[in-house]
């Protein structure tokens, strides 16, 4: 089966967080969500609005874990947020046990998630996030394994009704 992938576009944060709240509402139990992103990007903004999504109540509470590799917060589902930006291998992600917290009930977002790509497990989404400017940004969502594929055309038309109901389109 081929990659299937969803493109989209926002103009500010709090586009940024509204779509990826739409995108929590699908998560299910065992999600791996690997972001990639130069720095500046929206990965943290977009873990955010993931967070809204999931049920966390204070989104003020979400923050980049960059120092401390992982940050958990309690919704509907568990929401497991990792930070790679400092990881220079996998094997430095395997050591602090990422498999078991990927297979856990929660969803797992990684962001730098290309520092550690080959801890990844092979059924997961990936989006890539690219700054068109100082407030646009655009994503790119891909499926990688059945599961992930599976979902791909009920996120479309989640994210294709947050965009219309946004005036994207």
């Amino acid at each position: 089966m081929s990659e299937m992938a969803v493109e989209l576009a926002t103009g500010g944060p709090d586009e940024t967080q509204a779509m990826a709240a739409a995108f929590a509402g699908l998560c299910r139990p065992d999600d791996v969500v690997a972001l990639e992103g130069m720095l500046g990007s929206g990965k943290t903004c977009f873990v955010k609005g993931l967070a809204v999504g999931l049920g966390v109540t204070d989104q003020r509470e979400v923050t980049s874990p960059t120092f401390v590799l992982l940050h958990r917060y309690a919704g509907r589902l568990v929401l497991h947020h990792f930070d790679a930006y400092r990881l220079r291998r996998a094997e430095e992600m395997e050591r602090i046990g990422c498999a078991e917290v990927f297979e856990s009930g929660g969803v797992s977002v990684i962001e730098w998630a290309d520092h550690v790509a080959e801890c990844l497990p092979p059924e997961h989404f990936l989006l890539s996030i690219v700054v068109a400017d100082a407030t646009e940004r655009h994503f790119e969502l891909k499926a990688r394994g059945p599961g992930p594929r599976s979902r791909m055309e009920a996120f479309g038309r989640v994210l294709s009704a947050w965009r219309r109901g946004n005036g994207k389109g």
